[in-house]
């Protein structure tokens, strides 16, 4: 596991071990902790000899570098580890014999229609969905055994606590306002049952691209409004407003919707929507209390 202590990194450890399945190292990069080991996949050379020594049969990649308007503004730095860094893992995994599982995004397109099924070619409007547009293709050319999960909107409890729903409950917490778009369509994708589903494709050695993400898609204040509802705060306080009223340098896909008739048709398989996402988000509370008792203490959160 390449990143370990991200969102998706950390729900994927434990879901594999709810699996019995055995989980032989997950890697921090800027965070310590003593049950990761520390790894920078722009080392091609470290990331060659650890899984040299680790003979790994299948390594899961969702570390990355996630803030699309850090990739907009320094594109060259975040390809190194978002494209080159991703791909020193991928050639590695090719030279011990591997699979890969590597995570790209709803971003990958434009958002002119949404609905977008696995065969729609990509078509990003900013630079962190070329990035994943352009590793997705370079990783299925290394080996095609790869799976490549586009998803959307993960959230879920966190060590580090950055995805949009806690930033929500946050905020509110605090009485503090904040305004949401309302014209930005995604499908928000509960952490836990992305990882379900993932460890699920890759048991049964799927390839190829499949979309993960939640049942529903809905505006981005919608959720906003959803997730305040679920934890009983104050739906008041989420400002619903259109996008142009948010600044950012960066142009984001207006209805980047996904369709999963191929997880489907495939294996059966129908991701939760969102209010039942919060559900198991709130009832799973406890147990992830105790599971970040044996974590170190998360480092100050950094803005989206």
């Amino acid at each position: 596991m390449i990143g370990g202590t991200g969102l998706i990194g950390n729900a994927l450890v434990r879901a594999w071990r709810a699996r019995g399945e055995t989980v032989a190292a997950a890697t921090y990069h800027c965070h310590p902790s003593a049950a990761f080991l520390q790894l920078d996949m722009e080392d091609e050379a470290a990331v060659k000899a650890l899984l040299e020594r680790l003979r790994p049969e299948l390594v899961a990649v969702p570390a990355a570098n996630p803030y699309v308007d850090d990739c907009e503004r320094r594109p060259a730095e975040t390809r190194k580890v978002n494209v080159d860094g991703t791909l020193n893992v991928a050639r590695a995994c090719r030279g011990v014999g591997a699979r890969m599982i590597f995570f790209s995004s709803d971003y990958v397109f434009d958002g002119a229609r949404g609905g977008y099924t696995e065969e729609d070619a990509p078509s990003p409007l900013n630079e962190y969905g070329r990035q994943k547009a352009e590793t997705e293709r370079a990783v299925l050319g290394i080996d095609a055994r790869a799976l490549v999960v586009r998803t959307s909107g993960a959230y879920g409890w966190q060590w580090e606590p950055k995805n949009f729903a806690l930033q929500i409950r946050a905020n509110l917490s605090e009485g503090r306002e904040m305004r949401v778009a309302d014209d930005i369509s995604y499908n928000p994708t509960y952490v836990d049952n992305l990882a379900e589903i993932v460890a699920a494709l890759a048991a049964a050695g799927a390839a190829g691209i499949f979309h993960v993400v939640g049942a529903d898609a809905l505006a981005r204040a919608e959720f906003a409004l959803r997730v305040a509802r679920a934890f009983g705060l104050a739906e008041t306080l989420i400002r619903p407003v259109p996008s142009s009223a948010l600044p950012s340098p960066t142009r984001r896909p207006k209805n980047s919707s996904l369709r999963v008739d191929r997880l489907r048709a495939a294996h059966g398989i129908f991701p939760v929507g969102v209010d039942e996402g919060l559900r198991r988000m709130l009832a799973a509370e406890g147990a992830w209390r105790e599971y970040a008792k044996t974590l170190p203490s998360p480092p100050s959160p950094r803005a989206a």
